[in-house]
């Protein structure tokens, strides 16, 4: 009997002691935690979140209404140098006219271990910046003090919002591992929210109600001369539903190469307001059908209101298509006026920002200043375009219907004979049906005349092409001299054009010594970057002393160069979310190499094909010799943008076949 009391004891203060060691407060940091020396479950974190706690919530606030609050408390263990960058964090903060979120409640600690002793140092307000990211966002940026390896940092804020439609997305997973998180998202009856989750790791969410009472006091005067002040008391009951998530063990978000927007993949859960019902109040809906939400935004003043305004620009438009008939022409005209004339702040939205007419007098505006203008202008010409909502690369994908989720404006141009042309007049480099890749991996919707949606897939159907053309002479002492050649056409142009459009030659032979590790550059030369209806194209001579192995009396070496994959970028042996390319592409080498005199050919890499499964990629290596000059065509296409991660192993195995073929060596012999 005393030894199973011993043994219950003990299980009590086991649990005790566990029960313990999972509560965290803020200011409470262990010597344990700053003695760890690495995450357990992954070696190679340079950081991890000990714990996070976050509470949303609704307060109500008498003569004003329901507010959102969000209060965060978070704390990181930095196990190296490597691991400081987690020692920033950023607060974004929304605003619209007079309303603002605030954040109130600002403090953090760093603790280090210093000589045995635990050193605490504050945040302090000069570690703390706000800045204004655009129009409707501001930032509040903190960086933690005294860091050292080992250090551990808590800070904890609160934000009080206005926008009770507006919770933010709740991520639940980092770069870095998660030992424990809890979060709270209370909803009163009031609110309905659509919830999803995102991404791959099991979510333990359980939902549960709790009461919740909103107290008025009201007063009344009476009495005449002698008025007296009564006061009366009432109150309303309600319910309140509680999201509760605690995940423990939390692995880090690997991002992988080709990611594309990793907040479409990060474990997540999106709320989005649906409708308000309010006692004695009718329902109001936020966004219940696609229509609703393309209508609500058509119907704004800020938007369809734009798009009837055509004095202001009839001027400089009328003599400009004055006695063009072809529609095409037509579009060409007005969309390089527009592109010509105005100029992009940077600022997205699909609500105008100063309005058209202000924006076309200054020449500058945001998204939507210029596209609406665009569409107006196009209109205006007899022309049948429709405005094009996009949610950008950098938002979640909105999978139900929310007007949140767009925050960009293009323009869709329809012709008799069922062409179609897309335009985007922020960008200068675009060019009909070549958008920006913001706009191209985002989402998107065409919004009819008549009011009606439909959702558009505004990846390019056809590959883009590279066209590299390389000519070389090796001599008996395996220096290496020529000539390469390369026609960037369609996205792979325009993708040139916003990198490299505006630099000099000497900037461009530098990215080009460095990308392909060139010593030297010879007679560089690039055409096309301004003509943006053509290709760029771009030509360098050569010369290379290391890229030839001489053994006794022969000669090694890859025929494609420094143009060869060296090694597969994809590494990992599964991976949990797509492959995103942004859009297709196809790498063409034409390769004509002269072999020095007294040399003929041993050995000569044969000639393969491969295709990926579903027209998914392929990849062709021929090759020839004659008359002392070795002849190849190498071709790389991958024909979808957006691989799955299904798909993935197809596509490592894939790009293993291809670099092993293109690192095969030709061998030359002394005849």
């Amino acid at each position: 009997m005393k030894r199973l009391h011993k043994i219950i004891v003990g299980i009590v203060l086991f649990c005790s002691v566990v029960s313990t060691a999972q509560q965290y407060k803020y200011g409470k940091v262990s010597k344990e935690e700053l003695l760890e020396t690495s995450y357990q479950l992954d070696k190679t974190a340079n950081a991890a979140v000990l714990y996070e706690s976050k509470r949303v919530f609704f307060e109500y606030i008498e003569n004003s209404g329901f507010v959102l609050i969000t209060e965060v408390f978070k704390r990181v263990k930095l196990y190296n140098k490597e691991g400081y960058e987690y020692a920033t964090d950023k607060i974004s903060l929304y605003k619209s006219g007079s309303n603002d979120e605030e954040v109130s409640g600002l403090k953090g600690v760093t603790y280090s271990l210093i000589d045995g002793k635990i050193v605490e140092t504050k945040l302090k307000k000069d570690g703390v910046f706000r800045e204004e990211i655009s129009e409707y966002r501001d930032q509040v940026k903190f960086t933690m003090p005294a860091l050292t390896e080992g250090s551990v940092i808590e800070y904890k804020y609160k934000i009080r919002s206005p926008f009770v439609s507006n919770i933010d997305p709740v991520q639940l997973q980092y770069e870095i591992p998660i030992k424990k998180i809890d979060v709270q998202v209370e909803m009163p009856e009031y609110f309905n929210f659509n919830k999803r989750t995102v991404g791959y790791l099991p979510i333990n969410l359980s939902q549960t109600q709790k009461n919740g009472k909103i107290n008025f006091v009201s007063k009344a005067r009476s009495g005449g001369y002698n008025q007296s002040t009564s006061y009366s008391n009432s109150s309303i009951d309600y319910t309140t539903s509680v999201n509760t998530i605690k995940n423990s063990n939390v692995p880090a978000f690997k991002i992988e190469p080709y990611s594309g927007n990793i907040d479409n993949y990060i474990s997540s859960v999106v709320y989005e307001l649906q409708y308000t019902k309010f006692p004695n109040r009718a329902v109001k809906n936020y966004s219940t059908t696609w229509e609703d939400v393309t209508n609500t935004i058509y119907n704004s003043s800020k938007f369809g209101g734009e798009l009837k305004k055509t004095n202001y620009f009839k001027e400089e438009i009328d003599p400009l298509i004055a006695g063009i008939n072809d529609p095409k022409k037509r579009v060409a005209l007005i969309y390089d006026f527009v592109k010509k004339k105005m100029s992009w702040n940077k600022r997205r939205g699909v609500r105008t920002q100063k309005g058209v007419k202000t924006a076309y007098k200054e020449q500058v505006g945001n998204v939507a200043d210029i596209n609406l203008m665009l569409l107006s202008m196009l209109t205006y010409a007899k022309l049948d375009a429709n405005p094009v909502l996009v949610s950008t690369s950098d938002r979640i994908i909105p999978l139900f219907p929310t007007r949140e989720g767009f925050n960009y404006i293009i323009v869709r141009v329809k012709f008799a004979n069922g062409d179609i042309f897309y335009l985007d007049a922020t960008d200068k480099y675009g060019s009909p049906n070549i958008l920006p890749n913001r706009v191209i991996q985002g989402a998107a919707r065409v919004i009819a005349a008549n009011g009606t949606s439909q959702y558009l897939d505004l990846r390019p159907k056809a590959p883009s092409i590279n066209q590299y053309m390389i000519n070389y002479a090796i001599d008996t002492e395996g220096m290496i001299n020529g000539k390469v050649n390369v026609r960037h056409k369609d996205y792979l142009a325009h993708s040139f054009r916003v990198r490299h459009g505006a630099k000099d030659n000497e900037s461009n032979i530098k990215r080009l010594q460095k990308k392909y590790e060139i010593p030297e550059l010879l007679e560089y030369e690039l055409k096309g970057v301004n003509e943006i209806e053509k290709v760029v194209n771009e030509r360098f001579g050569f010369e290379l002393e290391d890229q030839v192995e001489m053994i006794e009396n022969e000669l090694f070496f890859s025929p494609l160069l420094f143009l060869k994959d060296s090694e597969n970028v994809f590494k990992s042996d599964d991976r949990k979310y797509p492959v995103d390319f942004g859009f297709g592409y196809s790498n063409s080498y034409m390769v004509t190499i002269k072999i020095p005199e007294g040399y003929e050919v041993a050995e000569l890499p044969k000639s393969e094909k491969i295709k990926m499964p579903d027209g998914l990629g392929a990849f062709s290596f021929i090759s020839s010799s004659n008359n002392g000059a070795i002849q190849l065509r190498v071709i790389e296409t991958i024909s979808n943008p957006l691989i799955t991660a299904e798909d993935y192993p197809i596509l490592k195995e894939f790009f293993n076949k291809l670099v092993t073929k293109e690192n095969e060596q030709i061998v030359l012999k002394k005849i």
